[in-house]
């Protein structure tokens, strides 16, 4: 179900309902940590209501790399073996709250899904 409106939404961050304070920031986005087993993770979220990364302008797309880097930086006290990056994009994406996180997702041989790609791994 998509987010009634900016007011509603979990990741526009003056609502107050993000659930922690965001780890690290640049101009543009804020990064949140998900620290918990078996694949810790981070999403990286424009300080902007978008729905899409499509909607992204250049400056948020120029910070992105940043974040990334930061999310990298964060998730490798857990010695991750690899990474799944992305986005869900639109309910039939698999997309719940309608502002567009990057997910950035730790990997390990042990995952259950070890080797296969992101469409597989999210199933």
């Amino acid at each position: 179900m998509a987010e009634a409106n900016i007011e509603n939404c979990r990741w526009c961050l003056a609502n107050g309902s993000a659930g922690a304070e965001p780890a690290a920031s640049n101009q543009t986005q804020y990064l949140m940590l998900k620290p918990t087993p078996p694949n810790p993770s981070a999403m990286v979220i424009p300080f902007r209501h978008v729905e899409t990364p499509f909607e992204f302008n250049s400056a948020e797309w120029a910070d992105l790399g940043e974040m990334l880097a930061e999310a990298k930086r964060q998730l490798d006290q857990f010695q991750p073996e690899g990474f799944t990056i992305g986005w869900n994009v639109g309910a039939t994406g698999a997309q719940h709250i309608f502002h567009a996180p990057m997910h950035v997702v730790c990997r390990s041989e042990k995952d259950p899904g070890a080797g296969q790609g992101i469409r597989d791994f999210l199933r």
